[in-house]
Parts: C-alpha cells; structure tokens; sequence
C-alpha cells in the first residue's frame, strides 16, 4: 500500500464530490482490501513524489489543496491504522461520515471471512467503495482481485438509495476496448450498467439500482471530469 499517492488523491476527491452532490448519502463506506506488502527496492522512495509530480500535470484531484496537503503527511507513515485515522479525519472536516468496514490486512485465502465481517455492517444509503489492489477478477485471481461473486453479493445487498464505486487498475492493453468489456461483464452480473470515469492509468465504475441516482450520476462525473483534462467520464451504453 503506497499511502497518500496520487490515486489516492484521485479516488478520495471523486468521493467527495460524489458526496457532496448527493447529500441523501448518509455515509462513505471504505472496505480498502490492504494486502501485505511486496517489498520492491526504490519503489516506494519514487512513488512518494508523485503529488508534486501530478500537480505539475494536472492531475484529477489537485485542486483540492486541503486534501493534497493531508495526504503529504500520510506519505510520512507506514501504519495502517493511522492511514485509516488521516483518511476519517478528511472526510469528518468535510461534514461527511465515514465508515472504514474493514481494517484488517485482505487475503486470498481469508477473503469469505473477510466479507462476512463487511455484510455484518452493511449500511443503507451509503457511498460503498471496493477498493482492491488491482482491481476485478482475472483467470487466475489473487488478493490483488475483487471476485465478481463478491460484487454480486454486495450489489444485490444494496437498498435503493446507495452508489457502488469499484477501482480497477488498468492494464496495458487498448484501454477503450478494455473497459467496455469490464462494463459488459457488471452489467451482466448486476443488471445495471455502470457509469465510468478514467484517467487512463485507473478506472472508476460506478453502480447504482436507482434510475434517478444514474442520470445524476452521469451527470456529476461530467463535471468533475471538466474540472481536469486528464479525465473521461462516460456511461456503458452500447458496451
């Protein structure tokens, strides 16, 4: 986990202006699927650099200066439970409840456990964001991977009023191509197609049963994706 990096900006940015336009959203709901760390020489020392870096670029989030700034002073811990402290403590300067559903490290082989701790807290009307490490499930899926089952099972739990926000990392292949295949699979799985939005090294896909929430929606992605040249917001129609 590479604490406070530019994705991480990014993806706590969107949250909020997810929030902040849908103030019938009575809650953030963070289930973070932490894996232990896979220690690789000089990666961390390189990616702690990259807010200075994505402000110089332009990148989705930089506008939020207070953010920016709490997220420099958790690149300066290597704990999991003040990360979660720091991200709460954003949220609670905003006037907006979090709800960290899970604090324990994720597993491959623990993850039926793992979810049953998350369903024991479901909560209603909420923001519910599935934060793998790399994303949605591939042939041969590891703790890196949400499995589709395990999105089924949390979408089908929803009430009517809640968002569901998946992270997926993107691969080097065609990215348009790759994410219309990833909306056609949600879309299969739940019954409601996905709206997206990108910066072409991460994707967001956002899940609603709400019919008025998803014209809304598709609608505020427009307008944060306005707010920086690096992004494309789009819904899966046609996909």
């Amino acid at each position: 986990m590479f604490f406070g990096d530019a994705r991480d900006l990014f993806k706590f940015d969107l949250v909020r202006h997810i929030m902040k336009a849908f103030p019938e959203l009575g809650s953030f709901t963070f289930v973070p699927m932490l894996t232990e760390d896979e220690p690789v020489s000089g990666k961390k020392t390189t990616r702690t650099k990259d807010l200075g870096l994505a402000v110089k670029k332009g990148r989705a989030g930089t506008r939020n200066r207070e953010l920016m700034e709490d997220l420099g002073r958790l690149q300066e811990i290597d704990d999991d439970l003040a990360y979660f402290h720091g991200i709460q403590s954003y949220f609670r300067k905003e006037n907006i409840v979090v709800d960290v559903l899970h604090r324990d490290t994720f597993s491959h082989e623990h993850r039926e456990n793992y979810f049953k701790k998350v369903f024991d807290r479901f909560p209603s009307s909420s923001l519910v964001f599935l934060d793998p490490d790399t994303g949605l499930e591939v042939k041969n899926p590891t703790q890196r991977h949400l499995l589709f089952d395990e999105v089924k099972r949390i979408f089908d739990r929803m009430d009517h009023q809640s968002v569901l926000m998946i992270y997926q990392h993107l691969p080097r292949v065609i990215r348009e191509g790759y994410i219309r295949k990833r909306c056609r699979e949600l879309a299969s799985l739940t019954h409601s197609r996905p709206e997206t939005i990108t910066d072409n090294e991460i994707v967001f896909f956002i899940l609603t049963k709400n019919p008025q929430h998803k014209t809304r929606l598709c609608a505020v992605l427009g307008e944060y994706a306005d707010q920086y040249n690096t992004l494309t917001a789009c819904d899966c129609q046609g996909a």
